[in-house]
């Protein structure tokens, strides 16, 4: 196992601030075209639509053709999709080239026909680039024209409905355009490469509370067995505890959730099984539509309804119904609360608190405007030097994906998404994935579509109406340590109209009222999460182009934290910096009450004694003293927005082992003599750390036990002295009684004795639980 650094030398993990040429700080632009693309640099396009043809030749005879169009601008050409005996096809489809990757002064389309060894060219085409007219993003659509198609004598073939225009990315044919630069990739691959914008339905939380049965029948086994009811929705199954059949009236009393989405097509199945959990058999079954069961806003609770079992051995017999209905019966309560917000990433970073419903949202307070600019120094995830990236963007219900820029260690997108802002409090995740799925997969390789880095910013960091443009470093830490694979620009800004309405959220709770009125406990939430996320990767994966699992995984965060050596080293860290302050007030206290200097001494003493007579102005000196630290705290405050922390994530101390061990899976797949070692170093830690802790608990039952009667003399002696504080307190003012504890506190080392105080002896011979304990 190896102990060395995981970090290779010289590796720049910082944050860069940049000043890249956006369309926001650039005073001209082409044409005037910034008002959708002022976050990213503007980019001109050549847009082709190939709508259709008509009348084309055939060459070979009869039903032979199988037309398809060729765009070609110099070495870079792609071809739309063929059809096959049809000489009049519609394609509609659109292609796009950057205008500074053109080289070449004429746009040639050819229409041809599918077997290339003949090449056959049914029609020509030629358009002088310099020619062609610019679109400005606020015109309507260009309309497609006629145009005959001829051979090289001149003589018309057919003709071809297209339109060409030059525009930026904020085109609306944008996201469908297909570009020459991947003409590589297979054209029913292409699909995989278009940008997209994705809405998930709305998820709700539904509530199954099972209250009891009644009229149990089992001729088999005896009337007092256990019995639980199995819930199954999908590919998911719940149990309820188990309970005493009680002559055929069990009593539950449970709530059983789970996470749906709409439309609510689904059915809920419900068992009654007798037995163990690990020997049992159905004694009654009941299907109910999700449809039928109440929507709740508020939280209050539904109806009890009562449903019939049938037999399950019986149940699809149709001839032997009369047999299969017995008087079994089971009543529950089953409601779609959407009053919930249910998460899907991590609640620490979570970019949305919003419940399902949207009636039930807050007004929103701002948009936060995000332009995906470029990466640079990304490693080669493809064999032959080469990486096919995307990037993935994810804030509150919305994901986006730029589209994917083929073959480039370098690439540039340029691309610039909004958002709708509720609560500035929220973090927008940002990603970077090579995709998997564009050529042909060798062998028994599954295709997946490969992380390569991630990037949160929280909006709170944020001033509003600012734009913001950084070189994020994309970091991963794997087993074999922290890898810095690339670094990718953003620029983004939170715009806020009313700076009322911004204020008005630090007032409000987090989560919606459901939350509070109707709570759902952090193992029931922890249960949602893992069925919503569950629930996105099935839908999302089902769209086109598809959401891969591993990619819906991976922004949200959805593998299980286990046991890190070095997670918990920087939790411990981040306490020991929380508690530093206090540690360094007690060190000031003993200073001072070693008179190590007079003057602090004397000058502390002075104040206080003027605070205890006169306390009137100590919380307004607390308070001015607070305004003064914030003060001082806002000059050293940091220039950058906060990120990856390599001293905080204890990343730089770690060992490779240590690292194993963070990425080992349950089961581990190392050697017993390893996981030996391993188990021998957490228990050595969680040793010390559980000594700590005893001696915390022992200290604090000390100071109960001068009341529990554990030492009756110590509690005697203390109900006593009680009585004489109170007396004493009755005759003299309190201000003279704290000035005389602070100054006993305060008397010089020369006049004190170096033996522990009285009260520490007697708290020292106070018993406790520890003399309990084995």
């Amino acid at each position: 196992m190896a102990d060395q650094s995981s970090i290779k030398p010289n590796t720049d993990f910082n944050l860069k601030a940049i000043s890249p040429s956006i369309g926001a700080r650039t005073a001209t632009s082409h044409g005037g075209i910034t008002s959708a693309t002022d976050l990213v640099e503007t980019t001109l396009f050549l847009y082709m639509r190939i709508v259709r043809a008509e009348d084309l030749p055939s060459i070979r005879g009869r039903n032979t053709r199988g037309p398809n169009v060729e765009v070609r601008v110099g070495a870079l050409k792609t071809t739309t999709m063929c059809f096959t005996g049809n000489s009049n096809p519609e394609w509609n489809q659109v292609f796009a080239l950057e205008i500074s990757r053109i080289q070449e002064p004429t746009l040639e389309i050819l229409v041809k026909d599918k077997i290339p060894r003949y090449g056959d060219i049914m029609g020509k085409l030629s358009f002088a680039i310099s020619e062609i007219p610019t679109r400005v993003p606020t015109d309507s659509s260009l309309a497609p024209q006629w145009y005959w198609l001829e051979d090289q004598k001149g003589t018309r073939l057919g003709k071809l409905m297209l339109s060409i225009w030059i525009g930026t990315q904020a085109d609306a044919a944008f996201p469908e355009a297909r570009h020459l630069e991947s003409g590589m990739v297979n054209t029913y691959d292409v699909l995989n490469t278009h940008s997209q914008i994705y809405l998930p339905p709305r998820i709700w939380c539904l509530r199954v509370d099972l209250i009891q049965a009644q009229d149990l029948v089992d001729e088999d086994i005896a009337g007092n067995s256990e019995v639980f009811v199995q819930a199954t929705l999908g590919s998911l199954t719940f149990r309820s505890k188990l309970v005493n059949k009680n002559e055929g009236n069990p009593k539950w009393n449970e709530d059983m959730f789970f996470a749906v989405l709409e439309p609510f097509d689904q059915h809920l199945f419900l068992s009654v099984e007798q037995g163990t959990m690990n020997n049992h058999r159905s004694i009654g079954k009941c299907s109910i539509p999700l449809k039928n069961a109440d929507k709740r806003l508020d939280g209050a609770p539904s109806d009890a309804q009562w449903h019939n079992l049938e037999r399950p051995d019986n149940i699809t017999e149709v001839e032997n119904n009369a047999r299969a209905i017995i008087n079994s019966r089971l009543n529950m309560r089953l409601s779609l609360d959407g009053g919930y917000h249910l998460f899907d990433e991590d609640p620490c970073f979570s970019s949305d608190f919003n419940p399902t419903v949207k009636r039930l949202w807050r007004s929103n307070i701002g948009t936060f405007e995000l332009g995906i600019l470029n990466a640079s120094g990304l490693p080669a995830m493809k064999g032959g030097n080469r990486t096919d990236a995307y990037c993935v963007a994810k804030y509150g219900p919305k994901w986006v994906r730029t589209r994917t820029i083929v073959d480039s260690l370098n690439p540039k997108w340029n691309e610039q998404y909004s958002w709708d802002v509720y609560d500035p409090c929220t973090f927008i995740t940002i990603a970077v994935f090579d995709n998997g799925y564009l050529h042909e997969v060798q062998g028994d390789h599954i295709a997946m579509d490969a992380k390569i880095g991630k990037v949160r910013i929280n909006l709170s960091e944020m001033k509003t109406n600012r734009i913001y443009a950084y070189f994020f470093p994309l970091t991963e830490l794997h087993p074999s340590g922290l890898k810095k694979m690339g670094e990718i620009q953003l620029a983004f800004r939170f715009c806020c109209p009313k700076m009322g309405n911004l204020l008005n959220i630090y007032r409000m709770p987090k989560l919606p009222r459901l939350h509070f009125s109707n709570p759902l406990s952090r193992t029931q939430l922890s249960g949602l999460r893992k069925q919503t996320i569950m629930l996105l990767s099935s839908r999302m994966s089902k769209t086109e182009p598809a959401w891969r699992r591993e990619v819906v995984s991976y922004m949200l965060d959805s593998d299980e934290r286990l046991w890190s050596m070095r997670r918990g080293r920087a939790d411990f860290e981040r306490i020991k910096a929380v508690m530093s302050g206090f540690v360094a007030l007690h060190t000031q206290y003993n200073n001072i009450c070693e008179w190590k200097n007079w003057a602090s001494s004397s000058i502390v003493g002075v104040i206080v004694s003027f605070l205890i007579f006169v306390p009137r102005i100590m919380l307004i000196g607390i308070l001015f003293g607070l305004i003064l630290d914030i003060i001082f705290q806002y000059l050293k405050r940091p220039s950058l927005l906060s990120h990856v922390d390599l001293q905080v994530s204890q990343v730089n101390a770690v060992s490779l082992d240590e690292l194993e061990e963070e990425f080992d899976p349950i089961p581990s797949k190392f050697e017993d003599r390893i996981i030996r070692l391993r188990y021998d170093r957490l228990r050595i830690v969680l040793g010390r750390l559980s000594a700590e802790m005893g001696k915390v608990a022992t200290k604090v039952e000390k100071l109960q036990s001068y009341v529990t009667w554990q030492d009756p003399i110590a509690t005697l002696i203390f109900m006593v002295l009680c009585l004489i504080s109170g007396i004493v307190t009755l005759i003299t003012p309190i201000q003279l009684i704290i000035w005389f504890c602070f100054m006993y506190l305060l008397i010089h080392p020369l006049f004190r004795s170096p033996m522990p105080t009285l009260f520490e002896n007697w708290v020292s011979r106070m018993p406790s639980k520890l003399d309990s304990m084995i």
